[in-house]
C-alpha cells in the first residue's frame, strides 16, 4: 500500500494529518491505543496495517485481516464528550462509509449498530474504544475494517462458516479496486463528519446517520442471546440504544443484538 499516495488524495482539516503505516500489527486499534498512550498523538492521527493478526470486531469477535487484500484503519479522536455518548462515533464512521461506498455506485446499507451491508452482506465494520481519565474521555479510537479485494474463493477459505454472508468491493464491483483511492476517500468523509461533529455537535451526527440508516418505522427484529425483540423501530438515542415499539404499546430500549428489518 501506497502511503504517500494516500497523502496526496486527502483534503482534511484534521483527521489524516498524521497517518502511520504498517505492514503488520496485532490490531490496529490497540497498537493505536498504545501509541497515544506513549506519544500523545494529535487528534486525527491515523494508523492504517496492510494485515492484523488479531484483528477484532464486536464483542471481541475476530476480523480476518489477510495481506494486501483489505483496509485496516484506526483513528485516533480527542472529542469533548461524555463516556456515555461514545457510540455517536461509531455512528458517524458508519455515515463516512456508506457515503464512501455509494461513490462507487454499490447500494451499501447501515446495519445498527456498527457494519455496513451490500446486497444483504457484511462488507465492513466499525469498533470504537475509549481511553478513560477520572471518567473523563481522554481519547477515542475508532477502528474500521473493510473488505476490498478479496475474492470469493478467498473468503471461503478464511471464513467458511460464514463465507455466505460476506462480501468485498471487488466482488460487488466485479473488478479489483485501488485500497488508497477508498482509503483516501473514506479519511475525507470522516473529516468531514468529525468537523460536522465540532461545529454542530452529536444531534447533527445522530441526525445525518438516522437518515442514513433509514429503518425508522419499519418492522425490525434484533437477537441477543436468548432474547428476541420485534417491533417498530421508533429511535435510537445519543447512547447507541435502539428503542423499539411493541404491539402492546410498550417501548422498549435494546442495547446490542444481531439486528434485521
Amino acid at each position: 500500500m501506497n502511503i504517500v499516495e494516500i497523502k496526496n488524495k486527502i483534503d482534511t482539516q484534521i483527521v489524516g494529518k498524521k497517518i502511520l503505516f504498517f505492514e503488520e500489527v496485532h490490531s490496529t486499534n490497540k497498537y493505536l491505543y498504545q501509541l497515544a498512550l506513549d506519544r500523545n498523538l494529535d487528534d486525527g492521527t491515523v494508523l492504517i496495517s496492510d494485515s492484523q493478526t488479531a484483528g477484532k470486531g464486536r464483542l471481541e469477535r475476530s476480523w480476518v485481516s489477510p495481506k494486501g487484500k483489505n483496509l485496516y484503519i484506526s483513528i485516533l479522536l480527542r472529542p469533548n464528550i461524555s463516556p456515555k455518548t461514545v457510540s455517536i462515533f461509531t455512528f458517524l464512521a458508519s455515515c463516512a462509509l456508506k457515503e464512501t461506498f455509494d461513490g462507487y455506485g454499490v447500494g451499501s446499507k447501515i446495519k445498527w449498530p456498527n457494519d455496513i451491508l451490500v446486497q444483504s452482506k457484511k462488507i465492513s465494520g466499525v469498533l470504537t474504544e475509549l481511553k478513560l481519565n477520572k471518567n473523563i474521555v481522554d481519547y477515542l479510537i475508532v477502528g474500521i475494517g473493510v473488505n476490498i479485494n478479496m475474492d470469493s474463493d478467498l473468503i471461503l477459505n478464511l471464513m467458511p462458516d460464514i463465507s455466505y454472508k460476506v462480501t468485498s468491493l471487488s466482488i460487488e464491483l466485479d473488478r479489483a479496486v485501488e485500497r488508497e483511492e477508498f482509503a483516501a476517500e473514506l479519511i475525507n468523509n470522516i473529516d468531514k463528519y468529525y468537523i460536522r461533529f465540532i461545529k454542530s455537535g452529536i444531534s447533527k451526527i445522530l441526525s445525518d446517520w438516522t437518515k442514513l440508516w433509514g429503518a425508522i418505522g419499519s418492522m425490525v427484529e434484533v437477537v441477543d442471546g436468548n432474547n428476541i425483540y420485534k417491533g417498530i423501530a421508533e429511535k435510537v438515542d445519543e447512547n447507541g440504544f435502539l428503542y423499539i415499539r411493541k404491539d402492546d404499546g410498550r417501548l422498549e430500549k435494546v442495547i446490542t443484538g444481531d439486528f434485521s428489518f
